[in-house]
């Protein structure tokens, strides 16, 4: 299936997750899966756990029971160590079609972990979550990648040209539906909360993240229709001052590289996750 994408206004939902609840006898299973926003990069340093410090601090003092799942335990806090809570898929550089390529396969990269990551390997279980939590699209922006329609480094796209930027975006949803319907096929009992990219705060990359941020609530109202198990967390509404197409990034939320959250900018994150988790 091929979903026809166009550009809506601002749309903001959060549907509480069926399983989670206070004092369950069953973890829910939520696998943070994206880009160095996931890992928590910042700058010029990391935050230790990025949003998932925030998000595991807030569902553990309202008595929501989950366990964090993932290949990785990288870039831990002090607070998911004694937690127990530091697994995750957030890997820096990351793009839409390496997360897509590591579900069942290799991606090549130096933070695969043996790839597979939903098939499993000898040396590791599947990952088997009861809700993703999705946050992918600023690699691509920023390394301008769309080898279908723009095939060689000389001829990306130009993200200047309104034209060139909106088939872009249309082809970076498509892989990021192509990603959902993968997870929906292998887990399809697992929930898709699925976030607008955090806004990149320098041109021509703050007009492609508007546009794919529109691209993404469509494409979430679309996965609806057909019944998937869906939720958005609009996280670029979220770091912007108002709902306008390219609205300026709201004070102390993203780092002086325009790129990645602050700490306010990632308790912003968990504070929306945590409401698509628990309504």
């Amino acid at each position: 299936m091929r979903l026809r994408l166009v550009a809506i206004a601002t749309v903001a939902c959060a549907l509480a997750v069926p399983g989670i609840g206070h004092a369950s006898n069953h973890a829910l299973r939520v696998w943070p899966v994206g880009d160095s926003i996931t890992l928590g990069s910042s700058w010029p340093q990391s935050v230790p756990g990025g949003y998932r410090t925030d998000l595991d601090e807030i569902l553990s003092r309202d008595g929501y029971t989950h366990q964090f799942v993932g290949t990785s335990t990288l870039n831990p806090s002090p607070s998911l160590s004694a937690d127990g809570q530091t697994a995750h898929d957030g890997h820096g550089g990351f793009r839409i079609d390496q997360v897509f390529r590591d579900l069942t396969g290799l991606a090549h990269t130096r933070t695969d972990f043996g790839g597979h990551w939903l098939t499993g390997t000898r040396a590791r279980h599947a990952i088997a979550p009861d809700v993703a939590l999705i946050h992918l699209g600023t690699n691509d922006i920023l390394q301008d990648w769309d080898t279908r329609r723009f095939p060689t480094r000389d001829q990306r796209a130009d993200l200047t040209n309104a034209g060139d930027r909106t088939i872009f975006v249309a082809d970076m949803t498509q892989r990021l539906f192509q990603l959902v319907a993968r997870i929906h096929t292998l887990r399809p009992k697992c929930r898709l909360v699925i976030a607008t990219a955090v806004p990149i705060a320098s041109q021509p990359y703050a007009a492609v993240t508007s546009a794919y941020a529109a691209s993404v609530r469509h494409l979430v109202l679309e996965l609806e229709t057909h019944h998937y198990p869906v939720t958005l967390v609009d996280a670029y509404a979220a770091f912007t001052v108002s709902e306008a197409p390219g609205s300026p990034v709201a004070p102390g939320l993203l780092t002086r590289d325009g790129v990645h959250p602050t700490v306010a900018g990632y308790f912003m994150l968990a504070r929306l996750f945590a409401a698509a988790l628990t309504g």
